[in-house]
């Protein structure tokens, strides 16, 4: 298996710029069983049924079904249970890392889920699927703030300069990272103060300095952008994708990309799921790079088909984590380190917000 840490990711992110060569799709063999995909619902699995699942199903008479939530405990659960509630799962960098410790994912044929070899070898692992990146960035309400709003972390953070409620997500992965920033810690740092007990232990001291301004710790994508357009948080933190969809739908929110992350998902397959070839002919829509540019140009997550940046519009370019400009000002989420102290962290998390 690749070794799968900031180099990786680094590498992902150049790929999409380097690469200039599109794979021609090759039809996949029918595949009449339907499949549940644990995912994330909204108006990402809206473009997701647009851009993917109808195509695919007009191609290949697939049945794509959505199960939401999706998590690491879940996946543990039900593969200890020997059910298979889902067929393909999403998961982070470091949610991938812990299953594939664990022994909870079965090993891909990538002559179904890329017929073509269009994907990057670093996006084909034994047993992830590495099929698109997203940030987490600050966003503000632009009516609230005249004379302009929060620039970066340590402005946020900064409750008399920027009043008003805020919205956090709800997991110590990139909140912890947004902390140090806020704190004065240098993004090429982040991970070494991490590292220590002292660096979480400031971490979760400078989260204690805005929890009391954060209306809603959010679980699912849509709540941070219905909270920030209904203006009960006037700023706070949401995927990029989700921010310019509702941007689109004329709120007047600005996207701030300084002291963003970017991380990426991949797609699995669980152990004891029989449904193994619709599964990856599933995952072989994510490696056409015509339904993946279409898919960009809706909604900023790139993909990682060659030389999709260049079939994509330059204003629609202008909002991808992976646009040179967007990425100079981000962090890439560390996935070896959260692979290693996820769990633990997640405990901490749970009874800080209990405090």
């Amino acid at each position: 298996m690749f070794e799968l840490n900031r180099r990786t990711l680094t590498s992902a992110v150049a790929g999409l710029f380097a690469s200039t060569v599109l794979g021609a799709f090759a039809t996949v063999a029918n595949a009449a069983d339907p499949i549940r995909v644990a995912g994330y619902g909204g108006v990402t699995w809206d473009l997701i049924t647009k851009n993917f699942l109808t195509p695919l199903g007009e191609r290949t008479g697939l049945e794509v079904k959505l199960e939401t939530d999706p998590s690491v405990a879940k996946l543990k659960a039900m593969v200890a249970s020997g059910r298979c509630d889902f067929d393909v799962i999403e998961l982070s960098g470091s949610e991938f890392l812990i299953a594939t410790r664990d022994g909870l994912l079965q090993e891909i044929d990538y002559s179904v889920a890329d017929p073509d070899n269009v994907m990057p070898d670093f996006a084909k692992q034994k047993t992830g699927f590495l099929f698109v990146t997203f940030s987490e960035i600050l966003v503000y309400r632009a009516d609230h703030f005249p004379n302009g709003g929060p620039q970066n972390m340590a402005d946020l953070w900064n409750v008399e300069a920027f009043p008003g409620p805020r919205t956090l997500h709800d997991t110590p992965v990139a909140n912890l990272e947004f902390a140090l920033l806020a704190d004065g810690v240098a993004k090429e740092n982040i991970y070494n103060v991490l590292g220590t007990d002292e660096g979480v232990d400031r971490a979760f001291a400078k989260l204690d300095e805005i929890k009391p301004h954060v209306v809603k710790f959010w679980s699912a994508g849509a709540e941070p952008i219905q909270l920030i357009a209904e203006g009960e948080a006037y700023m706070g933190v949401a995927w990029n994708g989700r921010i310019k969809v509702m941007q689109d739908e004329g709120v007047d929110a600005v996207m701030v990309w300084q002291d963003s992350n970017t991380d990426s998902s991949y797609y699995g397959i669980p152990v004891g799921c029989d449904n193994k070839n619709a599964a990856e002919t599933y995952l072989s829509a994510w490696a056409n790079p015509e339904w993946v540019a279409n898919w960009a140009n809706d909604i900023p997550y790139p993909g990682f088909v060659a030389g999709l940046m260049e079939n994509l519009d330059p204003q629609v370019a202008a909002n991808m984590p992976t646009n040179p400009d967007n990425a100079a000002k981000s962090f890439l989420t560390d996935w070896a380190f959260w692979g290693q102290n996820r769990e633990n962290l997640e405990e901490r998390w749970i009874e800080w917000l209990l405090e």
